[in-house]
């Protein structure tokens, strides 16, 4: 044990002996309807740190993330060192903290449908923006969270905008996670309320959030004053694929401005006949429609 760590410390190998082991017996197979398992330690510490720096906002140290992971610096070095010679992480010049690269976004724009879903999108949410005058932004669900796979900027001088690949919890405060979840199959909008109900800290009653995801799928759309930010009205429409169920949301969110036009309503009745193009173009339309 201390010339094995003598060796870490110093980075030189050693010369190993010549010691004559008996070879394994190979894996016997698994009985018919017995599920397998297989160990990949060195995979769980790299998928635990990228999953970890994910759902923070502020880059950490090595001792944060291993003190955070239950690992000790030891166990984590060289796999942070791997991950940032991947691109996966970088270190903040300021104070050599990690963060997450782009690199995971850039691997899911990689999936054929993102891009046809962004490459539909895109030139209808150009024109939305020039006709309501507000920025406006495409979102989906992953890994329990809202992704923004597209955005496009507002061309007044002044406006309000969230980046692409910001992400969020799916929570019942996110305009694009109650909208998503109200055009889904029952079984699946009942399965993305518990994700909600899972991810608030202080959640509403489960009934009360079924009466509220079904209002929004009776209206068509969500409407609502920004929980996050005064002065905002989220607008937020149900992008509809092949199978007639949500695929996406496209978000507005509405800021007032003395000088622009305009207003909720008409930008609303924009961004409704936009998201519908957009279904056409995916071959899609809601559930029940001829």
């Amino acid at each position: 044990m201390k010339k094995e760590a003598a060796t870490r410390a110093t980075g030189m190998k050693l010369k190993p002996a010549t010691v004559r082991t008996r070879r394994a017996a190979p894996p016997q197979p698994a009985a018919a309807g017995t599920p397998v398992s297989y160990a990949a330690p060195a995979l769980e510490k790299g998928l635990d740190i990228l999953e970890l720096l994910a759902d923070v906002n502020e880059g950490l140290s090595q001792n944060q993330i291993a003190a955070r992971l239950g690992r000790s610096v030891g166990e984590i070095f060289r796999m942070l060192e791997v991950l940032e010679r991947r691109a996966w992480l970088y270190r903040t010049a300021a104070d050599g903290s990690y963060r997450l690269s782009m690199h995971m976004f850039d691997l899911a724009h990689r999936q054929p449908q993102i891009r046809h879903l962004v490459g539909v999108a895109l030139p209808l949410m150009h024109q939305l923006a020039r006709r309501t005058r507000q920025s406006n932004h495409l979102v989906v669900h992953h890994d329990r969270r809202i992704l923004v796979v597209a955005q496009v900027d507002s061309p007044e001088a002044m406006g309000f905008s969230v980046r692409v690949g910001a992400h969020f919890p799916f929570r019942i405060d996110r305009v694009s996670a109650r909208t998503l979840s109200a055009f889904q199959p029952p079984a699946k909008t009942a399965e993305l309320i518990q994700e909600m109900i899972d991810n608030d800290p202080a959640p509403p009653p489960r009934r009360s959030l079924e009466r509220m995801i079904a209002a929004i799928a009776r209206r068509g759309y969500e409407e609502k004053e920004s929980a996050t930010l005064p002065g905002i009205t989220d607008i937020c429409c149900p992008i509809f694929s092949r199978d007639g169920f949500s695929v996406a949301t496209l978000t507005q969110p509405y800021l007032r401005q003395r000088d622009v036009k305009p207003g909720v309503a008409e930008a609303r009745d924009e961004q409704l006949g936009a998201v519908g193009l957009i279904s056409r173009g995916l071959g899609g339309q809601p559930a029940g429609s001829v």
